[in-house]
């Protein structure tokens, strides 16, 4: 039985004195979908017997909240595609978690809400990469688009906080950016274009397709007035609202890099430690008894770069999107 984590007594703070504060769960490397950017059409993924269990999940989790980690965002692969999903959810609740939140493609959304709710999940965020049929199905290998806009309406209209993402390709989708922006107003939610970020199968893509943030802010300038919102100073992305309702952020990976304040790490579905998505290298949780976990976690600590590498070629489903 694990117990939920008292009050922490420290923080996680490295020598440049950025607070490790959430932590990206990877549940599972699998996915319904073949993103373009994330993997190829016939990837491998890891036996299930690999996967932490949920006990191990709970016992690692309880650890880092009591040093002070306060947000865990469930991610994969796609983390619905876990068969133990609602276990792992309810043992992270139950450890006393106080800001649980998942990241998904929506395929399998509609079906899970009722136990997102019961566990105090209310924050989403759903990839959504085209309004498009024909160039979602040519990005994601996938004909559900449809599906994916149901099940945004529904946890739209059953009170969750969604934000949309979308990556951002040009000559893909970049002709998309003002139609995305009226689709999310029209819902009353938050859109974020990312930038394309050179991570594992992504490594393979032309050059020409990555677009800078400040080049969709200057196309979307065109029809918007965008005025900046403040966020916290470990945020992932910058946000703007417009006079019309718009919420529009940008996550910068590549252009505007945000590792001088970043509070995360993540953990892999086979219970890997790594202190950054841009950092190979990490601490295998499994098998190490509670001491042993205790001197790993200040071993990552001191993993985390202060500059991000130009490109790593780890596939980013195996680590935690």
């Amino acid at each position: 039985m694990v117990m939920v984590a008292s009050p922490p007594s420290q923080h996680l703070v490295d020598t440049h004195q950025r607070r490790i504060r959430k932590l990206r769960l990877s549940i599972t490397d699998r996915c319904n979908l073949r993103c373009t950017y994330c993997m190829p059409t016939d990837a491998t993924f890891m036996p299930p017997q690999h996967y932490l269990t949920v006990a191990e999940y709970a016992t690692i989790v309880a650890e880092l909240v009591a040093l002070g980690v306060e947000a865990v965002r469930l991610t994969g692969g796609e983390p619905l595609l876990r068969s133990e999903f609602p276990e792992i959810l309810a043992a992270l609740a139950a450890v006393g978690v106080p800001d649980l939140s998942l990241t998904t493609n929506g395929l399998r959304l509609s079906s899970y809400l009722g136990v997102l709710a019961e566990y105090g999940v209310r924050r989403l965020n759903i990839s959504l990469d085209s309004l498009d049929s024909h160039t979602f199905a040519t990005i994601t290998h996938g004909q559900q688009l449809e599906v994916v806009k149901g099940a945004i309406a529904r946890a739209v209209n059953e009170g969750f906080q969604v934000k949309l993402n979308m990556v951002v390709m040009q000559g893909v989708n970049d002709h998309e950016l003002v139609s995305m922006v009226e689709y999310a107003k029209s819902l009353g939610i938050e859109v974020r274009f990312l930038e394309l970020m050179r991570i594992g199968y992504a490594c393979h893509l032309p050059h020409s397709q990555f677009i800078s943030a400040a080049a969709m802010i200057r196309q979307l300038q065109g029809h918007y007035d965008l005025q900046p919102v403040p966020r916290p100073q470990d945020a992932t992305s910058f946000n703007f609202v417009t006079a019309c309702g718009a919420q529009i952020g940008f996550i910068a990976s590549e252009s505007q890099p945000f590792c001088h304040h970043c509070s995360r790490w993540r953990l892999s579905a086979d219970g890997v430690l790594r202190a950054c998505l841009f950092k190979e290298a990490g601490i295998a949780l499994r098998g190490l008894d509670a001491q042993a976990r205790q001197e790993a976690y200040q071993q990552v600590l001191g993993m985390k770069p202060a500059i991000r590498a130009a490109e790593v070629h780890h596939a980013m489903y195996q680590i935690g999107g």
